[in-house]
């Protein structure tokens, strides 16, 4: 069995693993509560359409492929999701005996988290980058990628949330118990949530799959600094600090910015080697150089179809893809492709 195909059969076999932990925890709430259960489904649904939009987007020059961008998602949704919740059961019931009840309630989420679900997520990712190379060349992708099964990740565990809620709230009024658990994790820190810790983790996984073409220490010790820092983003978020509204507010935006500042600097990268590649596959076209380079933004690539007749775009953007592709896979033979 060659190792992309056995890493596609380890990706199936855990989301199947994952999703039947998640149907254990929140079978017996769906059927009780299933009113409930769908509000939250469909309120969920427009943050998934929104995210999952948006988070492609940000990939520099063009979207990852539809395929990539699914798998990673249904990682962190149903693989991540459910495995975390085996795995943070047992270690929190291990800080609960060390630190005794009251320490460990308040604490434990803090410690567990980032230990459990942080690797989980990032497993995800680095899977994906041995069953689909092509799909995660670099930072750029690890980046979007990674942000997208902690999406999958953070839709799931909102669900999970929302319809405990309900009972810990005494299950007087399920629909304002849910409206109200998502309205804080969607609106007040769904902003610098498990996506956003993820990315920073699939960050490092994207220098990895890079390295293959200058494998070093160096790298090595980037891709383990990103992943812990998102691990130490993880326990600040669960820290039982600044737990006012404000104060998970600031929280999500610390996370958020640090992922921001991770994501600038790999785009800018990124767009900065594609050019030279696109002025080099423009040279074998006849290609005038600006506009080859011009080819790296969807803004340049719009205002040269532009200049195009209208009947003729079509076929204009189909070379366009075709250049870009040509671009890709001269980074992907390069050595600069690990920078």
């Amino acid at each position: 069995m060659t190792a992309p195909l056995a890493a596609a059969a380890l990706f199936a076999l855990l989301c199947a693993a994952g999703t039947a932990s998640t149907t254990v925890r929140t079978g017996g709430l769906v059927r009780v509560f299933p009113v409930e259960a769908l509000l939250a489904a469909a309120t969920l649904a427009a943050v998934l359409a929104a995210g999952y939009w948006v988070l492609r987007r940000i990939r520099p020059v063009r979207p990852p492929g539809a395929a990539a961008a699914a798998a990673a998602l249904l990682w962190g949704a149903a693989a991540a999701a459910g495995l975390a919740l085996i795995a943070n059961s047992a270690l929190l019931s291990v800080w609960n005996s060390v630190l005794g009840v009251e320490a460990g309630t308040a604490w434990g989420p803090s410690l567990t988290a980032p230990l459990n679900e942080e690797p989980i997520k990032a497993a995800g990712v680095v899977i994906l980058a041995v069953a689909a190379p092509a799909a995660l060349r670099g930072p750029a992708d690890g980046f979007v990628l990674g942000a997208l099964a902690g999406l999958g990740f953070q839709l799931v565990e909102n669900a999970i949330y929302a319809l405990e809620t309900i009972v810990m709230q005494g299950a007087t009024a399920g629909g304002a118990s849910v409206l109200g658990s998502l309205a804080l994790r969607v609106g007040v820190t769904g902003a610098g949530s498990h996506w956003a810790m993820t990315a920073i983790a699939g960050t490092g996984v994207g220098l990895l799959a890079a390295a293959r073409w200058r494998p070093g220490p160096r790298r090595a010790w980037a891709a383990g600094l990103l992943l812990l820092s998102a691990m130490a983003l993880h326990a600040f978020f669960n820290a039982p600090v600044l737990v006012s509204l404000p104060g998970a507010a600031a929280k999500a935006a610390v996370v958020s910015t640090a992922a921001l500042l991770v994501y600038l600097p790999v785009r800018a990268a990124y767009r900065r080697r594609l050019r030279n590649a696109l002025e080099a596959e423009g040279q074998a076209v006849d290609l005038r150089r600006s506009d080859a380079r011009g080819l790296a933004t969807r803004h340049g690539r719009r205002e040269a179809l532009r200049r195009v007749p209208a009947p003729d775009r079509p076929a204009a953007a189909r070379r366009q893809l075709r250049l870009l592709k040509a671009a890709e896979r001269r980074l992907d033979r390069s050595p600069e492709a690990a920078g």
